[in-house]
């Protein structure tokens, strides 16, 4: 008698399913193994992929990190936050082509995907994807939609704030208590009360803010360089977009610093988005970036 396993008429194992925390300025992958989630790393090396999208002027399409790049050097051929769009009748522009945010979310979708199956060396067809508390039907649908054109079956869409409660493990916990999980992304923020009792969560209430995060903390302060409010970085963007581009990205790290310095030098690029040999520069403090997110 064949030892089990030997003969291919005995059923095959169950397919792997990733988690995937599908975000708006970062995205992860990861898989449950040994008892607890396992990050798996993209291509670069990285944890985290940038959930932005690119479209080469050959029309080849880029994700992730070489997209985040290309924001710098042609944002006219670039997406990103659209997130924040999902469930909507849209349409962005990226060079020649057009995409729908779930079409655009889909690219990052199957992205990671073949990151997952190419360190698991296996075939992945099956997901289970957190989306913000408080996403209505059309923005559900459309993440569903998403993670399907990415070859996805999608197993179940988990809200944000419980699968960080179940990752802490307070589903385990035999004590009843109530829960606020307070989740700022980078262009999301909801905040979410949940009950825990008998090994079970439950969601009491949530609230949210689609339009409020980090991409907007880092845009304040590219208008305070820019001496402008919000409407004039819009207006810049359009005239100056390699300026504009270059200087988020300066910004990006100057907000980063700020979380461990009191204050920090920001590069400031010419209109053509070059540094100058000995490039002037911006004094930002701490508390004046406060100021400007209040």
């Amino acid at each position: 008698m064949p030892e089990f396993g030997s003969d291919s008429s005995f059923p095959t194992e169950e397919p792997v399913c990733i988690g995937i925390d599908l975000g708006t300025t970062h995205s992860l992958v990861s898989v449950f193994r040994d008892g607890k989630p396992e990050l798996i790393s993209n291509a670069h090396g990285d944890k985290l992929t940038p959930s932005i999208v690119g479209v080469l002027q050959d029309g080849q399409i880029v994700v992730g990190s070489a997209a985040r790049e290309l924001r710098v050097t042609a944002p006219e051929r670039c997406a990103w936050v659209f997130k924040r769009y999902m469930g909507q009748e849209r349409k962005l522009k990226l060079g020649d082509k057009e995409f729908t945010p779930h079409e655009l979310s889909s690219l990052v979708l199957q992205s990671l995907r073949d990151d997952a199956a190419a360190h698991l060396n296996t075939e992945i067809t099956d997901a289970v994807i957190t989306v913000p508390a408080y996403f209505n039907d059309h923005q559900r649908t459309a993440t569903r939609l998403a993670g399907e054109m990415a070859g996805l079956n999608v197993r179940r869409m988990i809200n944000e704030p419980t699968a960080a409660a179940l990752v802490y493990g307070f589903h385990a916990r035999e004590e009843e208590k109530n829960l606020c999980v307070i989740d700022l992304g980078g262009g999301t923020f909801d905040v979410t009360v949940m009950e825990v009792f008998e090994g079970t969560l439950e969601i009491r209430a949530t609230a949210g803010e689609s339009m409020l995060g980090g991409e907007d903390f880092t845009d304040r302060m590219v208008s305070a360089v820019l001496a402008g409010e919000d409407t004039q970085l819009e207006l810049a963007e359009l005239q100056q977009p390699l300026r504009v581009s270059r200087l988020r990205g300066e910004c990006e790290k100057a907000k980063r610093l700020l979380s461990k310095e009191e204050s920090c030098k920001i590069r400031l690029p010419d209109q053509d988005g070059n540094f100058a040999e000995s490039p002037k520069t911006y004094r930002l403090t701490r508390a004046e970036f406060s100021r400007m997110c209040d």
